[in-house]
């Protein structure tokens, strides 16, 4: 028998499998709606190496002009696709020299099938994340884990090759990931020979798990529309770093949760905390922890709402000053709220204990994580919606509860303190309902492929060690927020499209020696029947200037209003 023949029964002892991977198969996640927000289908072209070789070695007229049909509609040149085509042995989707596999419009995809041989083909793959930049950190990002699919062989019929696995690294993507593996991806094979050699009489073929329940689709509390509206905002303000959380009051369910600079899941440096969910990332708050200074007063009794302090600018203590140079004059309480006077808190502070603002701290959801979890879900003790959800803090260990100036500085969101944008909009919702704490969620429920649910994560609350404040304390607080927008600090946002109702901070910070600023604005609206409470970080800008965060809030309201 010549050697350049073989018999079926030899090739079929030759024969291997080597193959593309069209879809992972892993869990995709949806809005509140349905709506996805991963997986895509869409059309890719695979390239298998050997055929193309032989067709474009040739001498053929008909090969060269459709090798230069197929360059021109992929927008390459001839010698970059023959580079690409003859890499490896396998299978492989054209990148033109980049990570990801390109995707073909239709257009692309329509002239391909029509020239396309043997060497080549069009095909769907599933593309996990859109092309641009996103402030969803929350969803996190996809790594690779080199491994092996264990296959089919010539004598178990299962392919044998090597895959580059992904699984998740953060966000969402990591505290599901036992959940969203699945069941396995779907592969397009082609058969070859011992050497490698493709045979090109058998077809190609696509393997694929036979599973109705798989892939799970993970129903998460976002709105899309919200979540894209306040993107939008983020890029007209041009803030360079900071976060948004937008929560439904009724539950506390996550809105929205943008968290800047934005990323791209495609691409990311898992050594490159740049791109961190700064939403659940503790920041120093200033003022908006007055909320809990005036909340540990009221509880305690240490003020009257009837007592008059006098602020003249400075207050002769630890340096202290109150931001508007000459002073407020006689305020009350509540009018010293409003204005945001650090003398006033500071006198405040100077009646209170440590003690006392951290357990007033930690009745309200701050100073410790606050989201969603629940134990032993789906094989795992412990389930956490918010990855890498920092606790905050009202002060350190270092510091001694006795030590006026800290617990000062303290009072007025300075010195040690951190809040998460995610604790200071639920604080907003925890004063909705008479001080209790609910437990953000990010998802609601995971559903089988054909409907059925998986997994119920019904919401709850998170309830403190120290209980909670009283029902009064908390309304008194939010008609003071009020106050804030119709006599204080917040009066631009009476021109917003809702009443609405909050609290202003700046925090003075320090960042390779230069003073800088957080602003902050947390608050609810409308004020006649809340529906959203909302908090806005801008971090690291310099001192002075207008009030961004104030002025962010505003436009998320607005849009929350005209699009209700």
């Amino acid at each position: 028998m010549p050697g350049s023949q073989r018999t079926v029964r030899e090739m079929s002892v030759l024969q291997r499998e080597r193959g593309v991977m069209l879809d992972p198969g892993r869990g995709q996640f949806t809005d509140r709606k349905g709506r996805a927000l991963t997986g895509n289908l869409q059309w890719g072209l695979v390239l298998f190496p050997h055929p193309g070789q032989k067709d474009f070695r040739s001498a053929s007229n008909t090969a060269d002009y459709r090798l230069k049909q197929m360059a021109a509609i992929l927008h390459t040149d001839t010698a970059r696709l023959i580079k690409e085509w003859e890499q490896g042995y396998a299978p492989h989707f054209w990148t033109a020299g980049k990570h990801q596999p390109i995707v073909l419009d239709e257009s692309q995809a329509a002239s391909l099938r029509e020239i396309v041989g043997e060497g080549a083909g069009v095909y769907p793959m599933m593309s996990r994340y859109g092309q641009n930049r996103t402030g969803m950190q929350w969803l996190g990002y996809l790594a690779e884990q080199p491994g092996v699919l264990n296959g089919r062989d010539h004598h178990t019929d299962e392919v044998k090759q090597p895959f580059a696995l992904k699984s998740g690294a953060a966000g969402l993507e990591r505290t599901l990931d036992p959940i969203l593996m699945g069941m396995g991806p779907t592969l397009l094979t082609r058969m070859v020979t011992g050497s490698g050699e493709m045979i090109p009489e058998i077809e190609p073929r696509v393997i694929a798990p036979m599973n109705r329940h798989y892939p799970l689709k993970v129903e998460t509390t976002i709105d899309a529309d919200i979540q894209q509206g306040v993107e939008r905002i983020v890029e007209v303000s041009g803030i360079k770093e900071g976060a948004i959380v937008v929560l439904d009051t009724a539950n506390a369910d996550v809105r929205a949760m943008v968290s800047v600079p934005f990323y791209n899941p495609q691409h990311v440096n898992p050594g490159d905390s740049s791109w961190a969910n700064r939403a659940v990332q503790s920041a120093v708050p200033g003022s908006i922890f007055k909320i809990v200074t005036a909340a540990a007063a009221l509880e305690s009794q240490a003020v009257s709402t009837k007592e008059t302090f006098h602020c003249s600018g400075e207050w002769g203590r630890y340096g202290l000053s109150c931001w508007k140079e000459h002073g407020h004059g006689d305020l009350k309480l509540e009018q010293g709220f409003a204005e945001s006077c650090n003398i006033v808190f500071a006198e405040t502070a100077r009646r209170l204990s440590m003690e006392q603002l951290e357990r007033t701290a930690d009745a309200l959801g701050l100073a410790r994580p606050v989201g969603w979890e629940g134990k032993n879900i789906a094989g795992m003790s412990v389930l956490r919606q918010f990855d890498h959800e920092d606790a905050g803090r009202v002060r350190t260990a270092a510091v001694s509860q006795q030590d006026e100036g800290a617990r000062v500085q303290t009072a007025i969101g300075q010195r040690d303190t951190r809040v998460t944008p995610l604790q200071a909009a639920n604080l907003m919702v925890s004063l909705l309902h008479d001080g209790r704490v609910h437990a953000p969620r990010l998802v609601q429920q995971i559903r089988y492929a054909d409907g059925d649910v998986m997994l119920e994560m019904p919401s709850h609350h998170s309830p403190s060690q120290v209980g909670q404040i009283s029902p009064a304390t908390a309304h008194q607080l939010l008609r003071w927020m009020r106050t804030v927008v119709t006599d204080g600090t917040g009066k631009t946002l009476q021109q917003a499209h809702w009443h609405v109702a909050g609290k202003s901070g700046t925090a003075q910070v320090q960042q390779k020696g230069r003073n800088l600023n957080h602003q902050w604005f947390v608050g609810y609206g409308p004020v006649e029947q809340p529906r959203y409470a909302v908090a806005v970080l801008v971090k690291n800008v310099a001192p002075g200037g207008h009030h961004q965060a104030t002025d962010i809030f505003r436009s998320v309201m607005d849009y929350l209003a005209e699009s209700s």
